[in-house]
């Protein structure tokens, strides 16, 4: 298993973008199992069902009017906001068979992600939060069901590889609370301020403990993220923008 750490983006398209790239280059072939690392600049990102209904428009209105671009993700759950403060994690498997591992992979990456966060002192456990933004059962939180979710896992899922994808809130929080209040509001949807907060430790601190598990985990390796992998993401970078913005998510 490889680790990639893209760092600080520009723009988060461009994460997203990495995120493609790695996942058909797995499913190709041309790498094994890999860990993709990335932060960027705020953006709310929506999924493609939300972007069907009655309130995307408002909703993504909403987020441009605090200053979070809107952008499409092709995986599931629900809309997620993040910043500078936020990491987004992937992890992505060659796979053999759609209709296996689906849980097991969640399941496995909460458990990575609680063991990270224990590292950090942070008594971590999987469970859904109440009124917590990309609600699924497969959270990670602090405080119960009435505390702070960290973050929340997805999947997508091709003929050949399977990508399983994570939001963690580290720091900063305050200023994703009113963007994603409006967004649920706007979408017809519960979302409780309280379910959102800081954790003890900073962003970078966070990348360290999840690749300390990571090596010790599944033995990987960091590896440096090579020019082909980038030309592909600014390639399809466009690609996360909304179809009123001259796109959509593929």
């Amino acid at each position: 298993m490889e680790i990639l750490d893209a760092g600080l983006l520009a723009r988060p398209e461009e994460g997203l973008g990495l995120q493609q790239a790695v996942l058909e280059q797995v499913g190709a072939g041309e790498r094994g199992p890999t860990v993709l690392l990335w932060r960027s600049p705020r953006y709310v990102a929506f999924t493609r069902p939300e972007t069907r209904l009655e309130g995307f428009a408002e909703a993504a209105r909403a987020a441009r009017g605090f200053g979070f671009p809107v952008l499409v993700r092709n995986s599931g759950g629900g809309a997620v906001a993040a910043n500078e403060g936020s990491l987004s994690f992937s992890l992505t498997f060659p796979v053999g068979n759609l209709r296996q591992g689906l849980y097991e992979r969640y399941a496995e990456g909460v458990d990575l992600l609680v063991a990270a966060l224990w590292r950090l002192g942070v008594a971590a456990e999987g469970g859904e939060v109440e009124g917590e933004f990309c609600p699924g059962a497969y959270s990670v939180r602090s405080g119960g069901e009435l505390g702070v979710k960290h973050a929340g896992l997805a999947q997508r899922v091709t003929r050949r590889a399977a990508r399983l994808e994570a939001l963690v809130l580290a720091e900063r929080t305050v200023e994703l609370v009113p963007v994603l209040e409006r967004v649920y509001a706007a979408l017809g949807r519960p979302f409780r301020p309280g379910s959102v907060g800081d954790l003890p430790a900073g962003v970078l601190r966070v990348v360290g403990a999840l690749k300390s598990e990571l090596r010790e985990r599944y033995g990987a390796r960091e590896t440096a993220l090579d020019g082909g992998t980038r030309d592909r993401a600014l390639e399809v970078s466009a690609a996360w923008r909304p179809a009123e913005d001259g796109a959509r998510g593929s």
